[in-house]
């Protein structure tokens, strides 16, 4: 199958500084409350060692036996303005994509505008594929927004 490369941007407003939204990325527990499965999962792995060089990984067994696994590398941190990482991600042991996420905080007066970019090369899935990506990117960054603005986490639809 052809590679399928794509790009696709998620914009967000948040009512908070940079420092608490980059905090919402920089532990595995302040992580782990908004990045996570939309179902009931077993954890195999879950890792985050957030600096320049450092790794994630988020290694899970779903209900009906897919085995998933993100396994992210950091390239690039600074700290309240900018994440850079570039991950790959498994189905079964099988390399679904390699993507390069930049992630940039901005501030507007009291708020800030988060605008989380991701460039994939799809190695099976096609478009589909990047629909899907594209769609639980959106359900994580929508549930990052509701529990720093206090509001409840959306059902994954």
């Amino acid at each position: 199958m052809a590679v399928t490369n794509a790009m696709f941007t998620i914009e967000r407003v948040l009512r908070a500084s940079p420092a608490r939204v980059f905090a919402a990325y920089a532990t595995l527990e302040a992580k782990s409350a908004w990045f996570k499965a939309p179902s009931d999962i077993e954890t195999l792995n879950r890792d985050l060692d957030f600096r320049v060089g450092g790794k994630e990984r988020f290694h899970a067994r779903w209900p009906g036996g897919l085995v998933t696994d993100f396994q992210a590398t950091y390239h690039d941190i600074v700290e309240n303005e900018r994440i850079i990482l570039v991950y790959d991600l498994f189905h079964n042991g099988d390399k679904l994509s390699v993507s390069l996420l930049t992630l940039e905080l901005r501030a507007e007066g009291d708020k800030t505008r988060l605008i989380h970019t991701e460039q994939g090369s799809y190695l099976s899935g096609g478009d589909e594929a990047v629909k899907g990506r594209e769609h639980g990117t959106t359900w994580h960054i929508d549930n990052l927004v509701a529990l720093i603005e206090g509001r409840e986490l959306k059902a994954f639809v």
